[in-house]
């Protein structure tokens, strides 16, 4: 199987959209099953004569002639997903910024909710992204990909929130919602119903996935320097390294020291766990 992560190239989409996968497993290679881990962005998934069975800990990705189009959006999972691949698949997922959808859809995440496993927002997304899918040249593809994105890119505002999930990305600084609410002169009520709505998940939940993956990127940068868990921890805005063992746990379903001994770290938008 053929992975590859491409960064967004247009000036335009890079506020919203982080990059693209494009992956290839042929019939004859031997079926994959790999673990994903809970992250901040939206990710969306689009291939064709497959068959998709998904739930809240498994996706299921076989060839099926039979099938049109599938597509699929994951805004919010808080547990490892087990992802297998059998037969012939050709995928391509997009990964949004975290506000980054909205740019881009007439309605916020939320109005989707009951369509999360059949995602089509658009008179022309399936045609278009057939097209896509079908054309055999990464570069021709790629432009393809970006310039569909761009006929559909109408912005995204909002008083605050680009503002707040800024705040909560700057690389190790803990901030706590009430801080977040006394700032933007709102309450904490608002800006649940405010990450609800436009991100699909709660704002506890963006805060624990946000330091679970701190400290991945902390993991990766000090990987010729071997550190303990304790100041890992620090570095990684939890309270304490019990603290840490806890939200892993809750996270990945391992205790950290069994997570990075099995995980394939290295930068870029995701971790996987092949197994």
């Amino acid at each position: 199987m053929r992975v590859q992560f491409y960064q967004t190239k247009s000036e335009l989409l890079k506020p919203w959209l982080e990059g693209y996968y494009l992956l290839f497993k042929d019939k004859i290679e031997a079926d994959v099953e790999y673990l994903t881990f809970p992250n901040n962005f939206v990710n969306l998934s689009i291939s064709n004569q497959v068959n998709v069975a998904f739930n809240d800990i498994e996706a299921v990705i076989t060839e099926d002639r039979s099938k049109s189009i599938s597509s699929t959006l994951v805004a919010d999972y808080k547990k490892p997903i087990k992802v297998q691949y059998i037969g012939k698949v050709a995928e391509i997922t997009f990964h949004f910024k975290p506000l980054g959808l909205n740019a881009f859809l007439p309605n916020p995440i939320s109005h989707y909710k009951d369509s999360l496993n059949a995602f089509y927002p658009f008179a022309d997304f399936s045609s278009s992204m057939l097209t896509i899918l079908n054309e055999s040249c990464i570069d021709i593809k790629i432009d393809q990909i970006e310039k569909y994105w761009l006929t559909k890119l109408s912005g995204f505002q909002h008083p605050f929130m680009i503002d707040l999930i800024d705040d909560i990305l700057i690389p190790n600084r803990e901030v706590s919602i009430h801080e977040l609410a006394l700032k933007y002169n709102t309450s904490r009520q608002n800006i649940f119903k405010l990450f609800k709505n436009l991100l699909g998940k709660s704002p506890s939940d963006f805060l624990k996935i946000h330091r679970f993956r701190e400290t991945l990127s902390n993991r990766i940068a000090s990987l010729k320097n071997e550190g303990n868990l304790t100041s890992l921890s620090y570095e990684s805005l939890f309270y304490d390294q019990s603290h840490m063992i806890r939200e892993f746990k809750a996270l990945t379903g391992l205790s950290p020291k069994i997570f990075f001994e099995k995980i394939r770290l290295k930068k870029g938008a995701g971790n996987w766990l092949f197994v």
